[in-house]
């Protein structure tokens, strides 16, 4: 037995509050199973431990001491849920929130240059911001920053529509002292070679999120650009190159509904010729969703067996090409659930509004950069919790699942939803072990638990 990730040491102290009386003859619910040549990874949702079996060991993994000792096994009448709840209340309590505020999200306009069906903000106001609005950003953030490093997504609209706003805030907050890392949420049209060498120099960008539709002729029709000169999806391929010969990673995302499955195969392979071998590139697929309407009411059961299908398909191609996220496991068990109840991020949109949630870009403000104090009866309100399920007592992802009241998408559960959490919590399983199997030394090998 190998150990690839090793536990958290908090929650295994916070688990010797418990006690197991009776024989540990069966898996923790949270456990994860993902079978690979060398045996069976194991990995274990609330303590955050990865470990291997062989396959003698799997085929008698109750007689195993270091599964009994690490919380893997437990009598058959265990609870492991309370234990989950309470690890996580404690996890909770015990952050310290030093009110300072280091993450931000900026949009330097609500306009855009495309036009998509699907799009969020349609019918919402298309407004820049100004360079006094600006200005006041750089001192917002100097004076709630904590003099901490601060990491800046660019959202829009189309952020690069108004890049001036971005100068002005990266060159206010250099000259405050202030360092600067930024990434960008953007659809990639409108780089070129002296906006791509500012984003290097004076910007610090790092990363940028572009979606890519389908291939030529399906993207152009989804993105119906304006202001457009020549072909926007060979344009748009050339920046993703640009980008990442500059060393600035690109994240691709392919949103997927039933109407493009078959041309995003077809995209991957695309992708896969062009970019093979390119440093900084992933790729990922995403259901496409209708905003305000949670994704389990957007189909019949019938209808997500075939997008369910059309998604693993097009995962397995990613994967094949070598363009699939590598993303591993935390090693942390999650406190929150996004940027909206962390508690140290906010939203700036255009006219200086203060917000907790990207997807609201016309209300839900809880305050402005012209003033100190915030709504805390709508902070409070980003925090509440959706109630308990049934299914929820059995879930392997329950000490990592929170879902937020207010977040349309991500508030109810579904079948589906469990079975791409798990699916995707498997790929991330097999992800860190590849990273273990290409990091491991001879002092790694030598880390062999006898039982």
């Amino acid at each position: 037995m190998k150990v690839i990730s090793t536990a958290s040491d908090t929650v295994l102290n916070i688990l010797k509050n418990f006690k197991r009386s009776g024989e540990c003859n069966r898996l923790v619910k949270f456990c994860v199973e993902a079978p690979v040549e060398e045996g069976v990874l194991l990995f274990h949702v609330l303590t955050r431990e990865l470990i291997l079996l062989t396959k003698e060991e799997y085929n008698r993994f109750t007689q195993l001491e270091y599964l009994k000792q690490n919380w893997f096994l437990l009598p058959e009448d265990f609870n492991e849920k309370e234990c989950a709840d309470f690890v996580k209340f404690f996890l909770t309590t015990r952050v310290k929130k030093t009110g300072d505020i280091v993450t931000y999200t900026v949009f330097p306009t609500t306009d855009c240059n495309a036009r998509c069906f699907y799009c969020f903000e349609l019918g919402r106001s298309r407004i820049p911001m100004t360079r006094e609005v600006a200005l006041k950003t750089v001192q917002y953030m100097k004076e709630h920053c904590g003099g901490n490093p601060v990491r800046i997504r660019w959202f829009g609209g189309e952020p690069l529509m108004n890049s001036e706003a971005i100068d002005i805030i990266c060159n206010g907050l250099r000259s405050e002292g202030i360092e600067v890392r930024s990434g960008m949420v953007s659809n990639g049209y409108l780089f070129n070679d002296a906006i791509i060498e500012k984003a290097v120099t004076r910007w610090n960008l790092k990363r940028v999120q572009i979606t890519l539709d389908g291939t030529e002729q399906i993207y152009n029709k989804i993105k119906a650009f304006v202001y457009k000169e020549g072909n926007p999806y060979q344009t748009v391929l050339n920046n993703i190159e640009k980008l990442l010969n500059a060393s600035i990673s690109v994240v691709i995302r392919m949103n997927m509904d039933l109407h493009n499955a078959e041309d995003l195969l077809v995209l991957a392979k695309e992708l896969s010729r062009r970019f093979a071998g390119k440093q900084g590139l992933e790729v990922y697929a995403h259901h496409l969703f209708k905003d305000g309407v949670p994704m389990a009411q957007m189909h019949t059961e019938e209808e997500w067996i075939s997008r369910d299908e059309a998604m693993r398909k097009i995962e397995e191609t990613l994967i094949e090409s070598g363009l699939a996220s590598k993303q591993g496991i935390s090693k942390k068990l999650k406190t929150n659930h996004c940027m909206a109840d962390s508690g140290s991020a906010v939203t700036i949109l255009p006219d200086g509004s203060i917000g907790l949630c990207e997807h609201h870009s016309e209300g839900e403000f809880i305050g402005h950069i012209d003033r100190e104090s915030f709504d805390q009866e709508t902070v409070a309100s980003w925090k509440e919790k959706v109630a308990e399920i049934p299914e929820c007592a059995d879930c392997f992802y329950f000490p990592e699942c929170i879902k937020l009241k207010k977040c349309s998408n991500a508030s109810v559960c579904y079948p589906q939803y469990r079975t791409n959490t798990l699916r995707k919590t498997q790929q991330r399983i097999l992800n860190e072990y590849e990273k273990w199997l290409k990091g491991a030394t001879q002092e790694d090998s030598d880390d062999l638990i006898e039982d």
